[in-house]
C-alpha cells in the first residue's frame, strides 16, 4: 500500500498534537480516512461519521476534487496524492 500525503487545518491540530501535516498508507478514500483515524484517534467524529463521509462542515480534497464529486469514499486515491481536509470555523 503507497502513502498518501494528508494537509490539515490548524483548528483540527489540536487533536493530532499539532501535527499539520503526515503521510498515511491507503489506496481509496476510506483506507486513508480509516489510517487517518488509527494514527490520531482524537480526530473521530470531528471529519467524518460512522460510514467515513465527510461530515456537513468538513470538505476533503483528493488533489484538487472534493471527495463529495469523486463518488463513493471507496475511489481509488494515486500514490503519492495529498489529501487535504478542510473544515469551517465559526464563532465571534
Amino acid at each position: 500500500m503507497s502513502d498518501v500525503h494528508i494537509a490539515l487545518p490548524s483548528s483540527l491540530a489540536q487533536f493530532t498534537g499539532g501535527v499539520r501535516n503526515f503521510s498515511v498508507p491507503g489506496e481509496t478514500v476510506r483506507q486513508v480516512l480509516e489510517n487517518m483515524h488509527e494514527a490520531f484517534p482524537l480526530l473521530t467524529g470531528r471529519v467524518v461519521n460512522d460510514s467515513f463521509q465527510p461530515l456537513p462542515f468538513v470538505r476533503v480534497y483528493v488533489g484538487e476534487e472534493d471527495v463529495r464529486d469523486l463518488g463513493p469514499v471507496d475511489s481509488a486515491v494515486a500514490p503519492g496524492s495529498t489529501v487535504m481536509i478542510l473544515a469551517a470555523v465559526a464563532g465571534g
